[in-house]
């Protein structure tokens, strides 16, 4: 239990690093600004109650919000996500869980699960996240720009850190 709050404390602290010290300063072609951060809340164990859920993407969210200067966008759109990631969860989860919960992750759900949760997760949140700052459909080709551009990188950066982490899990045991 205390290692694995420790862990989560760990991935907190680390994504939140990385995306406002190296992901905001990002900006491929202009479009493309990779958003992993959200990374955390699909990692969360199964059984996780929703209201962690929420209060961890509530309070990773103001914290980019503060460093990043926006204002709110983050914090509620991943207020949403944790709103809605123990749902994705159970529509993407194998068939055979186990009635103690899983930890999602591509040895649980193998890579086309595992691809499948975080690529709905990642399109909803960048979807969200870009309406917000628009907030206009009068330029609806760049937002499918920034939006398209965005989910790809940040799907990109979230299996490298699944690979990473699963070969870190390798390595301890």
């Amino acid at each position: 239990m205390f290692s694995t709050s420790m862990q989560r404390t760990l991935w907190f602290i680390l994504l939140l690093m990385l995306q406002v010290l190296v992901f905001n300063h990002i900006h491929i072609l202009g479009y493309a600004t990779p958003m992993p951060f959200f990374y955390l809340l699909l990692i969360l164990h199964s059984t996780t109650p929703r209201w962690v859920y929420i209060v961890l993407g509530f309070a990773m969210g103001i914290l980019v919000d503060m460093f990043s200067n926006t204002i709110g966008e983050c914090a509620s759109t991943m207020t949403f996500l944790g709103l809605i990631t123990p749902n994705l969860l159970m529509m993407f989860s194998p068939a055979d869980r186990s009635e103690e919960g899983f930890e999602p992750s591509v040895n649980t759900m193998q890579w086309s699960g595992f691809l499948r949760y975080a690529t709905a997760a990642t399109l909803i949140f960048v979807t969200l996240f870009f309406m917000m700052e628009c907030f206009s459909f009068f330029h609806i080709f760049i937002l499918l720009k920034y939006i398209g551009g965005s989910a790809v990188l940040t799907l990109l950066v979230i299996c490298a850190m699944e690979r990473i982490r699963q070969s870190m899990k390798k390595k301890s045991t």
